[in-house]
């Protein structure tokens, strides 16, 4: 687990329970897709982005589960990135309290108020296209969460989060969260 491995050209991905992509944008600049699910998540990650020496810019959300931002308050107070989430998720993870406040439908009792369901907050920008690093494109996905997105890296590699789940996921949770069936 947390074993950085090359895709291709300039992207590779984290394996963790929720993968994280990381492109190079110069030879010591990188960028992060999602952050893992805690803390811990962040702490590894940043090892892994001090044995290479590289520097972290900034980290782009697809969406604003906790298993996607859960290390992000790690990752920013160590180095200083930017966090970028489209729509509606960039607010979810300044006030991630909004999480198992949406699934409850009300103000979520302590059992709901854990890191499964519920990130530390971090400061976050609105997502827009002019944000991203140069030659990437964002894929517009709602259907699993509000303003769910993807990325095209310019080794044309793409990052499309929850909208693809395995079959390991599908038996373990038996039930996916889809928030609009229709637009999923």
């Amino acid at each position: 687990m947390y074993e950085l491995k090359n895709i291709k050209g300039n992207t590779w991905i984290i394996e963790s329970p929720a993968k994280v992509g990381l492109v190079q944008v110069t030879d010591n600049r990188v960028v992060l897709i999602d952050s893992g699910s805690d803390k811990e998540a962040g702490r590894k990650i940043r090892q892994i982005l001090d044995r290479h020496r590289w520097q972290l810019e900034a980290i782009y959300i697809t969406h604003s589960n906790a298993d996607h931002i859960g290390g992000c308050r790690f990752l920013q107070d160590r180095t200083g990135c930017s966090i970028y989430a489209p729509g509606i998720e960039c607010a979810f993870t300044e006030y991630p309290l909004l999480e198992p406040s949406f699934l409850y439908g009300g103000y979520p009792f302590r059992e709901l108020r854990h890191k499964f369901l519920m990130a530390q907050p971090s400061r976050c920008h609105p997502l827009t296209e002019a944000d991203l690093p140069a030659g990437w494109s964002l894929i517009r996905q709602p259907g699993h969460f509000f303003d769910m997105v993807g990325f095209r890296t310019p080794d044309d590699v793409v990052f499309l989060a929850d909208c693809l789940s395995s079959r390991q996921t599908l038996e373990k949770y038996g039930i996916p969260f889809i928030y609009d069936v229709k637009a999923y």
